[in-house]
């Protein structure tokens, strides 16, 4: 399974990655826990920090400050998601979210059910936040009847 979302911010990705760093710290202006659960690591971000709670625990494997942020998933170790920050045109950036797992067919159905509505919802409230810092957000996300339902089925809301 691969699942990738991209916007492009018109802000530099300096500005843009400074925002990256600050994921699961006390002051993560990065992750949409406004309106979703907070990600939390067992130290401050950096290679081998782990995050334990939610439904598949993972392990920073790689990080490049302003840059780029890689998770490994744990158990099993069958994939992986990443946050990855590009220059672009015109002093914007590209940010860019991309998950790749390998599944059984029970997983994939849950995944293409459950999951990827709600996965696809948090990821974009994510981009929304990290662009409303540095820009206007041009095309806010409005979450379907579906993602509520999910959100409320889950205990997400």
């Amino acid at each position: 399974m691969s699942n990738f979302h991209e916007r492009m911010i018109a802000a530099p990705a300096a500005r843009v990655g400074a925002l990256l760093d600050t994921l699961a710290s006390a002051d993560d202006r990065f992750w949409p826990h406004e309106k979703w659960f907070a990600l939390r690591l067992d130290r401050p971000l950096a290679v081998g920090a782990r995050r334990d709670d939610g439904p598949r625990p993972q392990t920073v494997s790689s990080y490049t400050p302003g840059r780029q942020i890689r998770f490994e998933f744990n158990a099993p170790r069958n994939g992986f998601h990443e946050f990855v920050l590009e220059e672009a045109g015109d002093g914007g950036c590209l940010l860019r979210h991309t998950l790749r797992a390998k599944m059984t067919a029970q997983t994939a159905l849950t995944w293409f059910l459950a999951i990827r509505p709600v996965h696809d919802a948090l990821i974009e409230d994510l981009f929304d936040k990290v662009e409303g810092q540095v820009s206007d957000v041009a095309h806010p996300q409005v979450w379907s009847g579906r993602v509520k339902w999910l959100r409320q089925w889950l205990g997400m809301s």
